[in-house]
């Protein structure tokens, strides 16, 4: 695209994009009825299924991929879902709920789930172990001191392509990490079990930018959402829409990047929205709303809105949406849907991470999950019960 076009041509732009994004708001009229406030409700079984005593007993991240790359609600019935978790406590649980001894802490896990029923004999965790039988991390970098924690993504023609945030022990304080780089991480959706075999990893600077001047980092991939046929989206262009955060202090940024399907890997291929026009430079991307968090979910409805779940203000105790009319939006006001009870367990307690897993969904609703941990690690080792995902119906209409 000509950057340089006259100041005439950047209008016309922008007040098409403004009719457009106003087309789609009033499309629909009644029948596009907004959810109601706190409507969503506990879903115990998929809660329960993920609350275990041996092996993989607890992480944190939760990203879902249908292997067939179909993310409509509902489409998961007869296919199965690969999940990848950031970091991953792996041992045994004692009889007073505290973990045994030898439980180790690693980066990333999986599991595989046949169907999309809360049924823990179809749920296949999967943790790699070293030559002696120690767990590690599934996904590894190869810069030393560095380790990955997965973002979303998608699968495309037979490919799992999944974000990843290569991470580096921080300066201090209680969140001791800093990003160290991005890269999308790919495997065969084939294998028995994506990336417990063999995975390529691609450095992904389009997915990064440095702070500048009081602008924080921009990391892109929290949410990544495909709008192509494959997909079964309801309104596909052929794009996939890579959703990130400007971690600005104390309050995270929305932002978004697109690519054409089939290019992820591809870095000069990123156009980043900058408020009125896709353009090539990353630190020109407008920000979209705020109150956001590092991880969330951004699903296409059938008429013709765009859905983003989140954890209103990153590691508050409501998990929130917000409408969008396009994919840029403009968003509406967050509607809160879940206050977080586990925030009264103890005074260290977090809740964040809040995001839909559409395929996994029953018609009219969609399924999320948010994580709960706590500040303090010793209550992590204490009470195993704190430290696994949590899940809400909410429903839709």
């Amino acid at each position: 695209m000509n950057l340089d076009k006259p100041q005439a041509a950047r209008r016309h732009a922008r007040v098409g994009a403004i009719a457009l994004a106003l087309a789609l708001a009033c499309a629909g009229g009644a029948a596009r009825a907004d959810v109601q406030p706190y409507t969503a409700t506990a879903a115990p079984d998929w809660t329960a299924m993920f609350t275990r005593q041996t092996g993989w007993t607890g992480a944190d991240g939760v990203f879902s991929f249908p292997r067939s790359g179909d993310d409509r609600v509902g489409s998961g019935a007869n296919g199965q879902t690969f999940f990848i978790f950031s970091d991953t406590f792996v041992g045994n649980v004692n009889a007073d709920g505290s973990r045994a001894g030898g439980t180790v802490m690693v980066n990333n896990t999986s599991a595989l789930l046949d169907g999309n029923v809360a049924d823990a004999s179809r749920l296949q965790f999967n943790v790699r172990t070293s030559a002696t039988g120690v767990a590690k991390s599934m996904v590894l970098p190869t810069q030393p001191d560095t380790w990955f924690w997965p973002g979303d993504g998608v699968v495309q023609n037979g490919t799992v392509f999944m974000s990843a945030l290569r991470m580096k022990t921080g300066t201090g304080g209680a969140f001791n990490f800093a990003v160290d780089g991005t890269a999308w991480l790919t495997a065969s959706a084939a294998d028995p079990v994506p990336f417990l075999g063999k995975y390529r990893i691609t450095e992904a600077p389009a997915l990064y930018s440095p702070p500048l001047g009081k602008k924080g980092e921009t990391t892109f991939g929290s949410a990544v959402m495909a709008l192509t046929t494959t997909a079964g989206a309801p309104q596909p262009d052929g794009y996939v829409y890579v959703y990130g955060v400007r971690n600005d202090s104390v309050n995270k940024k929305l932002m978004v990047a697109r690519v054409k399907a089939g290019a992820l890997t591809n870095s000069a291929a990123y156009r980043y929205w900058d408020g009125t026009h896709w353009q090539s430079q990353i630190n020109k991307a407008a920000v979209l709303t705020d109150r956001m968090a590092s991880e969330f979910s951004v699903t296409p409805l059938a008429d013709g809105r765009f859905l983003l779940v989140f954890q209103l203000d990153a590691l508050g105790r409501t998990i929130a949406v917000r409408y969008g009319a396009s994919p840029v939006g403009p968003w509406s006001a967050p509607i809160a849907i879940w206050d977080c009870p586990e925030v009264a367990l103890t005074p260290n307690i977090v809740v964040y991470g809040a995001k839909a897993h559409p395929h996994l969904s029953n018609p009219g609703e969609l399924l999320i999950s948010y994580h709960v941990n706590s500040l303090s690690f010793v209550e992590n080792l204490q009470d195993a019960d704190i430290y696994h995902p949590r899940f809400i119906r909410l429903p839709l209409n």
